[in-house]
């Protein structure tokens, strides 16, 4: 049975609103309305459905604010990384993830990505 990218896209959202709370982690935003935002793009497969390189951002960090994650990147970036957020150590290995070539057909990483992002899931609710 072939694994759609909307179950996976769905999947990944659910687990980076349960790991974040529900909370946009942009430090001192309170807001519960979210999407996921990916520190490296979406467009590579890699860490296109990686929980690990996605944030939980309302609407205003994520795309409205001139500071937002997609407006002023490097700003971003750097405010997310100073306050503590997400780590350097954290930066590097989402990094080297996002350089790994996937080697197999996207319908078969698409399969082993489900059974990572359930097992995920299946841990944070547990």
């Amino acid at each position: 049975m072939k694994v759609s990218d909307k179950y996976l896209r769905d999947l990944l959202r659910e687990i980076v609103s349960l790991r974040a709370g529900g909370v946009c982690e942009f430090p001192g935003c309170t807001e519960t309305n979210g999407d996921p935002h990916h520190w490296f793009s979406k467009k590579n497969l890699a860490v296109k459905y990686s929980f690990e390189n996605c944030l939980w951002l309302c609407n205003f960090h994520h795309t409205a604010s001139a500071y937002s994650a997609h407006k002023a990147p490097f700003s971003f970036k750097k405010k997310i990384i100073q306050c503590g957020v997400r780590s350097e150590a954290w930066k590097y290995e989402v990094l080297r993830k996002a350089n790994q070539i996937i080697t197999v057909a996207p319908e078969i990483y698409r399969q082993e990505m489900k059974i990572v992002l359930l097992k995920e899931l299946e841990r944070l609710a547990a």
